[in-house]
C-alpha cells in the first residue's frame, strides 16, 4: 500500500470519528450510529497507524 493511501485513510478515520461524535453530540436518536460511526473511525486509524509504524522504513530512523 503506497503512502499516499495510507494518508488517505488516515483522513478518513479522522473524519469518521468527528461525523460520529458529532451524532453523538446532536440528538438521541442517533447517539448509537454515531458511536458506531466514532469507533469505526478511531480503529481505522489505529490500524492504519500501525501499519505505517511497521512497513515504513525512514520511520524506524527517527
Amino acid at each position: 500500500m503506497k503512502l499516499q493511501n495510507k494518508i488517505g485513510l488516515l483522513l478518513i478515520g479522522t473524519i469518521l470519528a468527528l461525523a460520529g461524535i458529532n451524532l453523538i453530540i446532536d440528538s438521541e436518536t442517533t447517539k448509537n450510529f454515531g458511536a458506531v460511526l466514532a469507533l469505526a473511525g478511531v480503529l481505522t486509524d489505529i490500524v492504519v497507524l500501525i501499519t505505517l509504524l511497521k512497513n515504513e522504513k525512514w520511520l524506524a530512523k527517527l
